[in-house]
């Protein structure tokens, strides 16, 4: 809490510094805003109208009045559907119900006003926003979509509601628009919640706790920064003056599933016995699956029109069983988690508000590998917890200026062990195989923390045109505590000497050895012994500023001009170059007939990647590093192999020259209302990541492994130029509608390539350790790399409250590669370099086209003000059961046809040592056929 104290204050601090020199905006990062013009029957300008918004979202009213050039505009308007009202003395009022607000977005809303006295005219507002103003690529899931078009328990999460946006790829931590899962930001109501460590997603949140879900692929503004990938904004709902609130219960067992297609031919293999062929069929009796969801929510005013309050809790419970492909039946994973929140708003004083928030997401994780090939006893727990705090202050100062300050501080904790506890068994790794047995061969455990503070305050001027200057800062403070050993006592290994655990062998003194071991086809080779260390603490500061101007030089043109200066230093033992780059970001909107319904949008900047913890981590003075000693058939005992083993280093170096990851974007897109409550888009983009950085190691004139540096250009000593690459390519086209108010849907077709030397990465792989071997086929198609994707989500709302949900999905196929473990050459006692090898160009071989429907229907019953509902829902409603992951490495005896450099199966090396692995080329998951879930639903 002291922690949260200082960061108050400076946050006070720095408002103070702000308010008297600089001022407004439209739109914030949580919320959105209404402007237009307001004209007479013969299209001339109306100043003086006055406009006034109401919303079961806002505290209060709005009010503003039109300018000498009928213009208004009303900024910091929270998400939500808003009634609008035009007023003017002696003429017919006109009220626009259902306007849609957005986070990010400004909404537009032109009114004609008749010059006559009459009764007020009520018309319905269009329910797509088209905001002729923006260059960002961006989807906003709002509160009804995330109602009825999130299908099934297992989507109602906001990390599931991104895969149905344009451009991702992925599961629960998406591949975003060609960046990697590491390269995205996770907001919470404006405040970076993601992993410091990881950089992924960090808390669960109750689902009915959410009001908006929006993802930012391209062309961001100046005031988002450190992700390349998706900026993914989730705000929470704020209570009301009404109270309300809901329960909701989804439930499935292996009795609403279904087992696989009978229509298989005879002698194939089924889930549950040892495999036979490349097609497995889902058993329900050997698959446990099993789902319960319940959560509630409870929110109202405190007073009316001044302080609200929001409180959500769910407890998920999920069982799933991975595949028997291996003639071993791994474990039950098991998910059981807490996810709380509670929130508070408060407006003391007209258009000044404050809201304080708290999460808590906590769970326990059996079995966490969820894999195939681990043994049940080689299975790890998995226990993680983080909270969130939150304080966020949003004024409206003056018509023209606006000021936003939020300030957060998110501590984290995470721990994997083995299933048993048992520290002391050590693990085996079978090379040829790639099965895991004996005992989970790690131990480790962190506690993290994000302090954050965000401000800024913009200023609207009418000069040269009008312009909305926005300024801002990010202050940001990472803190990273952690252990990370192997398991196993070395004494328990039968041949282990204990002279190994020595200074004899390169053992620091006192040393206490931990020992995992490596098997080749069932057959005992390898003793890898490694450091029992400690555990280090390594931090980091962000500190961020950015310039935006929205420009309008004419009322059709938007120019979205803007700098960001990006600053990371670090704390470790060994030193680390500051990170600095500056990125300048250019967006145009042109609004062809000045009406929001045409507008061609283009984009170009550059965008800094924020790096996760790890990166310090690797400079922490501890001996890392193994020794490893070769078994000997004829005496049973094993004895000391240089070539396989590593020499322990105390942290690794940096190079001087070490640069931030970051990538240049660029887009290009055409947008069109085609009715009244349908637009169309379509965008081409293009990225190019540069400064991608890795560890690499090479090999000294002895055989052994020379000093690891991190550096952006691997490879250096030999004349690689530039080995780390990525770079993807799109046209993506997204129609969404909304034909009458109870109805909602996104459709999205996106052709792209993406390709790249690295998946996801913390800097410290196997990747590009060393020269040649880790080098050859790198460069090829990631696993998000399809050629094709549709989606098409949406609902429907039927007379008598029934409402159909559905999504459909389909891709090309994804790329999998061939690759190889380190061979080892037993006779010869030695062994390659360690590592994964790519023996056929990455990506080169394809996975089947992939498609999936969902369906849920719900039928609602009313009391009053009560509506208890019905929910049942169908997923894979086509029973489709398309392998969806291949095994792809190829044993230890890959044969390679020269002419075709395709990998193939000799049957002269199917026995003995020089066997391949047996499962090679064989889909390792498949598409889970047809199931069914129950659930009821419960709202006041």
């Amino acid at each position: 809490m002291k922690k949260l104290f200082r960061f108050s204050s400076l946050a006070l601090a720095l408002l103070c510094l702000l308010v008297p020199t600089i001022g407004f905006a439209q739109t914030s990062s949580t919320t959105g805003a209404l402007n237009g013009t307001v004209t007479d029957n013969s299209g001339g300008v109306l100043p003086g109208v006055t406009v006034t918004v109401t919303s079961p979202n806002l505290q209060g009213t709005r009010t503003v009045v039109t300018d000498a050039q009928g213009q208004y505009i009303l900024p910091l308007l929270p998400a939500g559907s808003y009634h609008a009202e035009f007023a003017l003395s002696g003429i017919k009022s006109q009220v626009r119900e259902g306007v849609q607000i957005e986070t990010q977005r400004q909404t537009r809303l032109d009114v004609p006003m008749t010059l006559a006295v009459s009764d007020t005219v009520t018309v319905t507002a269009s329910q797509v926003v088209v905001d002729p103003t923006q260059t960002t690529t961006q989807q906003t899931f709002k509160e009804d979509h995330l109602k009825y078009a999130s299908i099934g328990s297992a989507g109602r999460s906001y990390q599931t509601v991104l895969g149905q946006a344009a451009g991702v790829a992925g599961g629960s931590n998406p591949q975003v628009a060609g960046s990697n899962l590491g390269q995205n930001t996770y907001l919470v109501d404006g405040l970076n919640t993601s992993d410091p460590v990881t950089h992924t997603f960090s808390p669960n949140l109750a689902f009915d706790a959410i009001q908006e879900v929006s993802i930012q692929t391209f062309g961001k503004d100046a005031e988002f920064g450190k992700a390349s990938g998706g900026t993914i904004n989730v705000i929470t709902k704020s209570g009301g003056n009404r109270f309300s609130g809901s329960a909701d219960y989804r439930y499935n067992d292996p009795d609403f599933l279904q087992n696989g297609s009978k229509k298989r031919p005879t002698g194939i293999a089924y889930y549950g016995a040892t495999p036979t062929g490349t097609l497995l069929r889902f058993d329900k009796s050997v698959q446990t699956a099993k789902s319960i969801q319940p959560q509630a929510t409870l929110g109202g005013p405190i007073v009316r029109d001044r302080l609200w309050f929001f409180g959500a809790t769910a407890k998920p419970k999920t069982t799933q069983q991975a595949a028997n492909v291996n003639g071993f039946q791994p474990g039950v994973r098991a998910f059981t988690g807490w996810n709380t929140l509670g929130k508070q708003t408060f407006t003391p004083i007209e258009n000044q508000t404050l809201s304080l928030r708290y999460f808590n997401s906590h769970a326990a994780i059996t079995n966490s590998q969820f894999s195939s090939f681990y043994r049940p006893e080689a299975d790890s727990l998995q226990t993680q917890h983080s909270n969130g705090f939150s304080l966020g202050y949003d004024a409206i100062i003056s018509s023209r200026w606006l000021a936003n300050v939020s300030i957060g501080h998110s501590p984290a904790s995470l721990e994997v062990l083995p299933m048993s506890g048992n520290l002391d068994t050590p693990g085996i790794t079978d090379a040829g195989t790639s099965i895991r047995s004996g005992n989970f061969t790690n131990h480790q455990g962190r506690t993290s923390y994000r302090n954050e503070l965000v401000a800024s305050t913009t200023y609207y001027m009418e000069r040269w045109g009008t312009h909305a200057f926005k300024v801002g800062t990010n202050l940001d403070k990472t803190s990273f505590t952690s252990f990370n050993n192997a398991t196993g006592n070395p004494s328990l290994i039968a041949g282990y000497d204990p002279s190994f655990c020595s200074a004899a062998f390169g053992f620091p003194a006192g040393s206490t050895c931990v020992a995992t071991q490596t098997f080749v086809n069932g057959v005992p080779t390898l003793i890898n012994l490694s450091v029992l260390n400690p555990g280090s603490t390594v931090a980091a500061k962000g500190t961020s500023f950015f310039f935006q101007d929205q420009w309008n030089p004419i009322p059709q043109l938007t120019l979205r001009l803007g700098v960001r200066d990006d600053r990371q230093s670090w704390t470790s033992q060994l030193p680390i170059p500051t990170f600095h780059l500056l990125q300048p970001r250019i967006g145009a909107a042109y609004d062809v007939l000045n009406n929001g319904n045409s507008i061609i949008h283009a984009y170009g900047g550059k965008i800094m990647d924020e790096n996760q913890l790890t990166l310090p981590s690797f400079g922490v003075q501890q001996p890392t590093g193994a020794q490893a000693f070769i078994f000997n058939a004829a005496t049973g005992k094993y004895q000391y192999s240089p070539a396989n083993s590593s020499f322990f280093t105390s942290g690794e170096v940096y190079a001087n020259d070490l640069k931030p990851t970051f990538s240049n974007e660029y887009s290009l897109g055409y947008t069109q209302r085609l009715f009244k409550n349908t637009s169309l888009d379509i965008t081409g983009e293009y990225k190019k990541t540069k400064n991608i950085f890795e560890d690499y190691c090479g090999i000294l004139a002895t055989g052994g492994l020379d000093a690891c540096v991190v550096t952006n250009f691997p490879g250096f000593d030999a004349g690689i130029s530039n080995p780390l690459r990525q770079d993807y390519r799109a046209i993506t086209s997204k129609l969404e509608s909304r034909p009458t108010s109870n109805s909602n849907v996104i459709v999205s077709w996106t052709h792209a390539k993406s390709r790249g030397t690295v998946e996801y990465t913390q800097n410290a792989g196997t990747d590009f350790d060393y020269y040649p071997a880790h080098f050859t086929n790198r460069y090829g198609y990631l696993t998000d790399d399809a050629r094709d994707r549709v989606k098409i989500d949406g609902y429907y709302r039927f007379p008598w409250d029934i409402t159909l949900g559905g999504n459909f999905y389909w891709d090309s196929g994804i790329p999998w590669s061939v690759t190889q473990n380190a061979p080892l050459n037993a006779a010869a006692g030695t062994a390659l370099p360690y590592g994964t090898y790519f023996i056929e160009p990455r990506g080169d071989r394809r996975l089947p086209h992939l498609s999936q429907l969902d369906l849920q229907l719900q039928k609602d019953f009313r009391v009053g003000q009560m509506k208890f509902g019905l929910i049942g829902t169908v997923l894979n409603a086509l029973d489709k059961e398309t392998g969806t992951a291949i095994n792809g490495n190829a044993g230890t005896r890959a044969k390679v046809d020269p002419t075709t450099g395709r990998v193939f199966i000799d049957p002269n090396q199917q026995t003995g040592a020089n066997r391949l692995a047996a499962t090679f080329g064989q889909y390792t998951t498949f598409q889970r056929p047809r199931r069914y879930e129950v659930g009821v639903r419960f709202e006041f």
